[in-house]
């Protein structure tokens, strides 16, 4: 009986030096934060640091497909996230916000989408800093988790032309989607999550067919969903990037059950700014493969991202 409490005394000895020095690095890494503002010798005044998370965003750039041919393509949208913990915190939440982020494309047609994008899409983090799963027993146990919590939410997600043309692409509209995470990043920082999640979706496709006859395809993921998602980003803002892969098992009201892949990566890099306002260098490329499409699809936008921060 000594023995077994001794044993349990130190793994609770263990799991609190573990849980200070989590709080210790997390206080380390909020405090770590560089300057947003700076002032040269001769006495002006510029911005060096810029938050990818809080701003309204403008860009253009070249879009082409695996069998389309280059064309001018647009970007905008509104990005909102919290601020960073302060320093003793014990809960946080890591939120971030994106609405009406849209890629569109002037020229709807078989030969490329008209838009891209989602209407919402909030991404939340529940960040602790014991991290633990306390266990119910005599006495209560403490288990350190290798991982926080959270949920994405997204709604409005729209990819295609605004109006499907007879013998086209098909038209897709998540109507919601919404999965369950785990980050093992656990990173303080703002913008830098390794989030595993599983969840569900309800998307309607529409699509004419060569005799222009429109067809309705209502697809469910009944929490049959599974994403990993990297996303990393500079401490002052300058760089930031990240991937997504997605496999869904889904029903669909024309096939039955299938299966569908979604790949997204992006990449912003910030060589200069304009009157405190950055101009950054993007690119985006999303690979989707299902058995709504004939072939598999490649999209690649790069181009130039003007911002305006929010704060």
């Amino acid at each position: 009986m000594r023995a077994r409490a001794a044993a349990l005394s130190l793994l609770l000895g263990l799991s609190s030096l573990a849980a200070s020095g989590r709080a210790a690095a997390a206080d380390a890494e909020v405090a770590s934060a560089p300057p947003i503002w700076i002032t040269d010798a001769s006495g002006a005044r510029f911005r060096v640091r810029f938050d990818p998370g809080e701003r309204l965003i403008l860009g253009a750039g070249a879009e082409a497909g695996l069998r389309a041919a280059p064309a001018f393509g647009v970007e905008l949208g509104l990005m909102l996230r919290s601020d960073r913990p302060a320093p003793g915190w014990d809960v946080h939440w890591k939120r971030n916000h994106e609405l009406a982020h849209l890629r569109l494309h002037p020229a709807a047609g078989t030969r490329g989408a008209a838009v891209d994008g989602v209407l919402y899409r909030g991404l939340f983090l529940r960040q602790s800093r014991e991290g633990t799963l306390t266990l119910p027993v005599t006495p209560p146990f403490a288990l350190p988790l290798p991982f926080d919590i959270g949920v994405l939410v997204e709604i409005g997600h729209l990819h295609g032309a605004l109006w499907p043309e007879a013998g086209g692409p098909p038209v897709a509209a998540g109507v919601v989607h919404g999965e369950v995470l785990a980050d093992f990043w656990r990173s303080r920082q703002p913008g830098r999550w390794l989030t595993l999640g599983v969840g569900g979706r309800y998307e309607i496709g529409l699509q004419r067919d060569a005799a222009a006859v429109l067809h309705s395809d209502h697809r469910v993921s009944p929490m049959t969903t599974v994403a990993i998602a990297l996303h990393g980003e500079r401490a002052d803002g300058l760089a930031a990037g990240g991937v997504r892969a997605e496999a869904s098992h889904r029903w669909s009201s024309l096939r039955g059950w299938e299966r569908a892949y979604r790949v997204d990566a992006d990449f912003e890099v910030t060589p200069l700014a304009a009157n405190d306002r950055p101009l950054a260098l993007f690119a985006i490329v999303t690979a989707d493969t299902g058995a709504d499409l004939p072939r598999p699809e490649l999209r690649v936008m790069a181009g130039v991202r003007f911002s305006q921060p929010l704060r």
